[in-house]
């Protein structure tokens, strides 16, 4: 889980050791391209909400960031030509390719040639600003994020907020074109979007990193909650109508936040751990557990996989939360969420299991990644707004062609309704 690095040495001095580059730069390197004179090494890394170029000199080892756009972009050159490619993308440009003659050029935005419009349509639909904002966490570190405002923002009035919740946990949100959680379309309809770089996240700095080893969630959810009352402090966020979500490691913070407070009003937990003890065994990835967990070997010492595990609190959860998951996913396997239901039905808490069909850890069919999406924002709507209808299953199985039926997921109406199996209309 270290840091990727780059080593080098001449080729003709054969038994010298490698020489270690960029040892002051807080990140990874990695090498994209070489300068055609052999004296600088170009690669792509996140800095903050963005990724950006940057350069380290062969004889120095020191680095320096090339660009400087509030965007995600990468950088590739073209062996034969020496034309570099930009891929490029900002909150309001989809993902689209530039071409640059030089690498001395390639900082000025001006000399850019745009190689084609893909999505002009785009620039007719409304989007939310997107903006990189920070803020101080409980210990005094800063930390940063992204905020997507509502569409038609109005300073001085304060709006739903959503809070989605990365995964990885080692990733980033960044700025670029509908970056994480369908933000623009809850921008879309009213709310504001917070998508925390809690800590444990990638882009600032080692330390940021790996702060949650041995202490998986302390940080991270003082990280997320200390975001939240900055932009209620900020006069954006109503702090009645609170809603957060999350895949992967976001459902382990979407649990523990589940677990650890009262403040939302609607959770939406996909794929997210409950018990570190028994998903041990049951993912693909015991080294990654170990790492976080605090590098101990499960069978020696349970507790510690116990006290930082959602279910030890789950008697404290009290909001209604929506639960999604892969039924064979193999990274947070699905045994995980059934323990969740389990509990919140047990506790009588508002709840529903969504259980798709498939062996991946994403929900790998676009109709039920839709199904997740409008399903998901219904019961947003429902408990953080106050409005709408909580998702009704027959509004999927009514679009249905008879013969797809049997192959659709399915919930167990545990919210309260009575939700027929889709194999039984056949």
């Amino acid at each position: 889980m270290s840091e990727s690095r780059i080593y080098v040495r001449a080729t003709d001095a054969h038994g010298t050791a490698f020489r270690k580059l960029g040892t002051s730069f807080d990140n990874s390197l990695r090498v994209g391209f070489w300068s055609e004179d052999g004296a600088s090494i170009y690669f792509d890394a996140g800095v903050r909400a963005s990724t950006q170029l940057h350069a380290v000199d062969v004889s120095t080892g020191e680095v320096r960031q090339v660009t400087h756009e509030r965007a995600t972009l990468s950088v590739e050159r073209d062996r034969e030509t020496g034309v570099l490619l930009i891929e490029y993308s900002d909150p309001r440009t989809p993902p689209t390719a530039f071409t640059v003659a030089t690498i001395e050029r390639v900082a000025d935005r001006s000399a850019w040639t745009h190689l084609v419009d893909v999505n002009p349509q785009v620039r007719d639909i409304a989007l939310g600003a997107e903006v990189d904002i920070e803020w101080e966490s409980t210990d005094g570190k800063m930390v940063g994020g992204v905020l997507v405002y509502p569409v038609g923002y109005e300073e001085g009035r304060r709006y739903p907020l959503i809070v989605a919740i990365h995964g990885g946990p080692a990733s980033a949100d960044v700025l670029r074109f509908n970056g994480g959680y369908n933000a623009q379309v809850y921008a879309g309809a009213g709310y504001a979007v917070l998508k925390p770089n809690y800590r444990g996240s990638r882009n600032y700095g080692n330390a940021h990193r790996t702060d949650i080893v041995g202490d998986y969630f302390t940080l991270g959810f003082d990280d997320i909650m200390t975001g939240v009352d900055h932009l209620i402090e900020e006069g954006i966020a109503d702090p009645e109508r609170l809603g957060a979500l999350g895949w992967s490691a976001g459902g382990h913070w979407s649990n523990w936040i589940l677990t650890h407070t009262d403040r939302f009003k609607a959770i939406s937990s996909g794929a997210g751990t409950m018990n570190w003890i028994s998903m041990y065994a049951q993912s693909d990835v015991q080294r990654n557990r170990q790492f976080y967990l605090g590098d101990g070997f499960l069978y020696e010492s349970f507790e510690s996989y116990w006290d930082q595990s959602p279910l030890k609190y789950v008697m404290n959860a009290r909001t209604p939360t929506m639960i999604h998951v892969v039924e064979g996913d193999p990274r947070v396997p699905s045994p995980q969420s059934v323990e969740l239901h389990m509990a919140l039905k047990k506790l009588g808490v508002p709840t529903e299991l969504f259980m798709y069909p498939g062996r991946s850890h994403g929900i790998p069919d676009p109709r039920n990644r839709l199904v997740k999406a409008v399903s998901e924002m219904a019961w947003m709507d429902h408990y953080v707004r106050g409005i709408g209808e909580k998702f009704e299953w027959r509004q999927v199985l009514e679009t249905l062609a008879e013969e797809d039926v049997a192959t659709q997921p399915v919930s167990d109406g545990s919210a309260g309704r009575e939700v027929e199996d889709p194999t039984t209309r056949r």
